[in-house]
């Protein structure tokens, strides 16, 4: 890979993730290269108190480190899948922060079921039509 490869290469990971996650990287994508490993630090945007960064893509080339962002960004949840996941949090807190102040389980079992259903919800399985990974279709 030449120089101006690399350059489109961050630029199209910044892309991808405010694609996925509809935030502007706080920091812009970089390549580094230290101890024969390269090195992409992924990040989001910064706010809201929670961490800014999505992680740390490897590979022993320029390209495998590409392709380890692209395999970070891809596992990353859609933006609306990850309010849900937030609010879920905010719900498991509250149960267990009425568990912790002695609430009766009577008012704090309605929450559960409604978590229960919720997580039950998120794991649809794989539709039988596509081809998964590996396979000869």
């Amino acid at each position: 890979m030449n120089v101006t490869e690399i350059t489109t290469r961050l630029y199209t990971i910044g892309a991808a993730i405010l694609d996925k996650t509809g935030e502007k990287p706080f920091i812009a994508p970089e390549l580094s290269i230290n101890d024969d490993v390269c090195r992409i630090k992924l990040y989001r945007a910064y706010g809201d108190g929670c961490s800014y960064t999505i992680g740390t893509a490897k590979g022993d080339t320029p390209q495998a480190a590409f392709d380890d962002a692209d395999r970070i960004i891809a596992a990353l949840p859609s933006p609306d899948t990850a309010k849900l996941h937030r609010h879920m949090a905010r719900v498991a807190d509250c149960i267990d922060a009425a568990h912790s102040d002695g609430i009766a389980d009577e008012y704090v079992t309605p929450l559960r079921v409604t978590v229960k259903a919720m997580s039950d919800n998120l794991l649809i399985a794989p539709d039988a039509s596509t081809p998964t990974k590996g396979t000869n279709q």
